[in-house]
């Protein structure tokens, strides 16, 4: 199509094959149309094509939309869908008068556009799945406040907390992501369309304009950057790689906890699968191929940035690479956000099972040497390796935390500091209570259930004001859409 000018001879379809986006581009399609629909009608408006032609162009791009992409030639040689819906304006409104709608404009200022237009909108469903996951992980944190479980460094027992803080803590690192994606969808809502190829264009058209038509927040500044930047896809595949990095410790501990070692979980069944020789096995699938997506989105990370990393200004043909990666990248983080959701509002708690790991490894010594600094005037690093002696004596004894006394503290403390320390056996037996060491921790954000039922609340109303953000873009998008598709802007 594009060639006949230039070239005697058509492209080798081994090559046209290679550098054919048009399987990917159908991505875009959609957005494609809409770009070439404002396109015109800004065109139409200026008097740079007459309202006749417009009139011609656009019946003719609305009856596309309307069809959908099945009515084009997705041939290889057209290279790319640009040139399929052109093509089709041609047919429809005959070459002359459909030859008009490229005017003004580049596929170099189109395909950026329309890649933002759809991964705007990709952008908010995922923010509103976020939020659905994040609802259902507050919910299940309500109902287990009090459920106590070890909490863990080093993947070492190391003070006691609650379920409900655990899964709080989560809630709070996917409120961030939930932001990023809004920062990323900001980064993005700005219009390249009038950069051209990279140098704008002499005809007299109004950038502003279209932006409106396509419900974008400002123009690109710059028709050289417009046009040759893709950070605003960086940004985002940075955004959904944490997303995923997020996803993948929960999953990495939904796994740990469902194994016999740790027993604290049970594996929904409708999240699991046995083995094909060991008729026993319940495997946690969901959460392995979880872990395993995290480094395909990593992974096109890397790709993304390596792919940019040697590009000279403006356009190459190498940011066609990129796109199908965002699009990757996209899937995968939204079809886990989806079954994470769903299994994390199945998963069921052994709370037994976490209340006694809970009490194992003497996860109570910290709550015990502030006690001692409390209570017996000791100096924290004093309190810190007495109560480290004590420990050292029970396991020479096999004694659980629980099974420590007085005696103990008396004959630790003079092997440590030299002198006799005591506590009022009542003193000591609260201290070694899992259950009062979390209730003693009520400053804010710590894991007492007052203090996670205030960071509950928290998220939740976090929740509704993303909620509300989120849909109102939604809205502005899909009434911008409408408006182009019923004729009620333009001519």
């Amino acid at each position: 199509m594009l060639r006949r000018g230039r070239f005697e001879r058509r492209m080798e379809q081994t090559a046209s094959e290679y550098i054919s986006s048009m399987r990917d581009d159908v991505r875009i399609f959609y957005p494609t149309v809409q770009v070439n629909i404002a396109h015109t009608i800004m065109l139409a408006e200026r008097g740079i094509i007459s309202r006749a032609d417009a009139t011609a162009i656009l019946k003719a791009l609305r009856i596309l939309y309307k069809g959908g992409v099945s009515k084009l030639d997705l041939s290889p040689e057209l290279e790319d869908i640009h040139m399929a819906i052109e093509e089709f304006v041609e047919k429809e409104a005959g070459t002359e008068i459909g030859g008009k709608m490229h005017t003004a404009k580049s596929r170099n200022d189109q395909v950026t556009a329309a890649i933002r237009i759809a991964s705007r909108r990709k952008v908010v469903e995922l923010g509103e799945d976020l939020l659905n996951l994040i609802n259902t992980l507050v919910a299940l944190a309500e109902k287990n406040m009090d459920t106590v479980m070890p909490g863990y460094t080093h993947l070492q027992v190391a003070e006691p907390t609650t379920l409900g803080h655990h899964l709080s803590a989560y809630c709070s690192a996917l409120m961030r992501d939930v932001e990023r994606l809004e920062q990323a969808y900001e980064v993005t809502n700005s219009c390249p369309m009038g950069a051209c190829a990279f140098a704008g264009t002499s005809f007299p058209i109004d950038r502003v304009r279209v932006a409106h038509l396509l419900g974008f927040k400002r123009v690109d500044e710059n028709s050289m950057d417009a046009v040759g930047s893709r950070d605003f896809i960086v940004q985002t595949i940075s955004a959904l790689a944490i997303i995923m990095v997020n996803l993948s410790k929960m999953a990495e501990e939904i796994t740990v906890w469902s194994s016999a070692e740790f027993s604290m979980i049970n594996m929904p069944d409708e999240f699991a699968a046995t083995s094909s020789i060991m008729p026993q096995k319940k495997n946690p699938v969901v959460p392995e191929m979880v872990r395993a997506k995290t480094g395909k989105v990593i992974g096109n990370l890397a790709g993304a940035l390596a792919l940019l990393k040697a590009l000279p200004q403006a356009y190459n043909l190498d940011l066609q690479e990129l796109t199908p990666i965002l699009w990757n990248s996209v899937d995968e983080t939204m079809n886990s956000i989806k079954v994470m959701e769903k299994l994390m509002g199945a998963l069921e708690p052994n709370k037994k099972a976490m209340q006694e790991h809970a009490e194992q490894g003497f996860s109570v010594a910290t709550e015990l040497a502030d006690t001692l600094v409390r209570k017996a005037s000791l100096s924290f690093r004093e309190a810190h390796l007495v109560v480290g002696r004590m420990v050292t004596l029970a396991l020479e004894k096999n004694k659980s935390a629980k099974e420590m006394n007085v005696e103990e503290l008396k004959t630790a403390s003079n092997e440590i500091l030299g002198k006799e320390v005591t506590l009022k056996p009542d003193d000591l037996e609260a201290a070694l209570d899992v259950g009062n060491c979390v209730i003693a921790k009520a400053i804010p954000g710590a894991p007492a259930p007052s203090s996670v039922k205030n960071q509950l609340t928290s998220i939740k109303q976090k929740s509704k004001n993303h909620s509300k953000l989120l849909r109102s873009w939604e809205q502005s998008m899909s009434k911008t859409e409408k408006k182009l598709l019923k004729g009620q802007e333009g001519v």
